[in-house]
């Protein structure tokens, strides 16, 4: 078992996207700040192909980079993707 002080980084943050078995693509994603808070999120796109986050994070620069990284997952609709920033 991984402790939660592993899991938060001690600089900007770990994003951990998971995808659903579903259709449309759907994901969950948990970001690990450097702070000690965890961010969740789910992942989607509307009818015109934009990210939608929900609920969309407070964090202005959280939600900024999920968005980046669901470019990403939009393209390759990989099984999870793990990115750290910051």
């Amino acid at each position: 078992m991984v402790s939660s002080q592993e899991l938060h980084p001690t600089a900007g943050a770990r994003f951990v996207c998971e995808r659903e078995a579903s259709e449309p693509l759907r994901y969950q994603a948990r970001v690990f700040v450097a702070d000690g808070t965890t961010v969740a999120a789910e992942l989607t796109w509307d009818a015109a192909g934009q990210a939608i986050l929900a609920p969309a994070p407070e964090d202005a620069w959280v939600a900024g980079e999920l968005l980046k990284l669901a470019r990403v997952l939009k393209h390759s609709g990989q099984a999870r993707l793990v990115r750290w920033r910051g």
